[in-house]
């Protein structure tokens, strides 16, 4: 069951207000009004309504859940606890994580050939000359033979890489970090796809950045929508994942990443492109960057790749930034993981990376065979190497619910709350991943069916129950 217009009355005492809220939702929780199971309003909604900010709603949901009075999950919500787990019913909150299938996490697939190649690294490592100078704490930038390797690797991209201008961080969210961080004052306006990873719109709101969003198709951002918003405000700079957007799997092509480039040179706007899936295309657009080097920030790894936790990340900046981006890199961790970077350098040298990542595009392929089937002509946006699936509902169906009956089937799924910037429309649409979070194939088919199941539903969905 969903709240969806409920809204805490609070008092008008003094205090924090988050404390306030908090104070009256567990008021609503121990007189029943609210029961165990049911899901808060999703934050963006109730700050709304509420006329407060959506931190404010985040900081009282994290006080209820320090109490014990509800349970937040990334991208599912925030749902009212039982006191008595030996009363939970079977419905969508008692399933044990273990009981469900997971399509909401984003994980490249694993199986035994990355762990033979990690051990033999790890062996290697362990005999190798080299391992001292991984135990030091400078440079911060990274080790000058992982940037020189990484830079080469760029460079096959037609990018201007050199180890002078590029930056080894614990992945590519910390890249992208570094480089909003670097580019950006408080205040400042900056523009992303509509639907939009989340992080950065927590990263925008953690620096106090206006986050302006851009509407967008299946090719990505729409230049004439960025060109009318520059022409209207001073925009200081545009995130962009060009290759397979999440959530939406958006794919933008050479053109349009030329148009993208040379709209942000004429209103002299930075660019921070994200482009962590693009190794998983074997025949790719050239990026962003590569079109207008002087003005971006180009950030990738191997994290949704080749493995997950392999977290070294490739942060491309322009000269002029360097200084900056080396700050702001030292503020937040000092340097890279110089083993994990090493284990990163040897396998791009020794071609492991390569051999991984074509790996990965077979089972992706295999992926995306099984759903074809299952899902038929349901529409979706998606692309044989994408980790992901951008799933529009039936017309029917309304988000909240849909997610919420999909947990109750067993599935996890994301639905649109999350990646939505600002007070934008709600697409009526969930993602859906296809990695490693659901390993066996078997496992992946049996989800995938009973999504096609609940799809083809004749559940009345549309209004959720009070």
């Amino acid at each position: 069951m969903t709240r969806w217009t409920w809204k805490p009355e609070v008092s008008s005492s003094g205090g924090a207000r988050y404390q306030a809220i908090a104070d009256a939702i567990a008021a609503a929780i121990d007189g029943g009004e609210l029961r165990p199971g049911e899901r808060l309003p999703p934050q963006r909604d109730l700050s709304f309504r509420m006329s407060v900010s959506v931190q404010t709603i985040f900081r009282a949901y994290a006080e209820l859940e320090r109490r014990g009075l509800v349970s937040g999950e990334i991208g599912r919500g925030t749902f009212v606890r039982y006191a008595n787990p030996d009363k939970v019913p079977g419905s969508i909150v008692d399933k044990r994580e273990e009981d469900l299938l997971d399509f909401s996490t984003m994980a490249p697939i694993v199986g035994e050939k990355h762990v033979k190649a990690l051990r033999d690294m790890l062996a290697a490592l362990s005999k190798s000359r080299e391992l001292e100078s991984l135990l030091a704490h400078r440079p911060i930038v990274g080790l000058h033979h992982h940037r020189m390797v990484g830079a080469d690797w760029l460079k096959t991209l037609d990018l201007k890489a050199s180890p002078e201008t590029m930056l080894i961080t614990n992945g590519c969210q910390h890249g992208l970090w570094v480089a909003l961080a670097s580019v950006t004052e408080p205040g400042d306006i900056v523009a992303a796809d509509h639907l939009v990873d989340s992080s950065v719109i927590t990263e925008s709101m953690i620096l106090k950045l206006q986050l302006r969003g851009l509407a967008s198709d299946e090719s990505g951002i729409l230049p004439d929508g960025f060109a009318a918003l520059c022409n209207r405000e001073r925009v200081k700079a545009i995130c962009v994942t060009p290759t397979l957007n999440n959530p939406t799997a958006s794919l933008m092509d050479e053109e349009r990443r030329r148009a993208i480039a040379e709209i942000a040179r004429a209103f002299n706007v930075w660019i921070i492109e994200d482009d962590v899936f693009g190794p998983l295309l074997d025949q790719r657009p050239r990026p962003i960057a590569a079109f207008a080097p002087e003005r971006s920030c180009y950030a990738t790894s191997f994290s949704k790749s080749v493995l997950h936790s392999l977290r070294t990340g490739y942060l491309l900046v322009p000269e002029i930034l360097m200084s900056r981006a080396i700050s702001r890199l030292r503020t937040t961790g000092w340097m890279s993981n110089s083993f994990v970077a090493e284990i990163s350098c040897r396998w791009l040298a020794d071609g492991t990376i390569a051999e991984l990542i074509a790996w990965q595009r077979r089972k992706l392929a295999r992926r995306h065979s099984i759903l074809d089937r299952a899902l038929g002509d349901a529409q979706r946006t998606s692309h044989p190497a994408s980790l992901h699936v951008w799933l529009p509902l039936p017309g029917r169906w309304r988000t909240g619910p849909f997610v919420e009956e999909a947990r109750r089937r067993g599935l996890l799924i994301t639905g649109p709350d999350p990646f939505i910037v600002g007070r934008d429309t709600d697409p009526h649409a969930v993602r859906l991943t296809i990695g490693d979070s659901v390993r066996e194939d078997e496992d992946f088919q049996r989800g995938v069916e009973t999504l096609a199941r609940l799809l083809a539903s004749d559940l009345e969905a549309s209004s959720p129950a009070i």
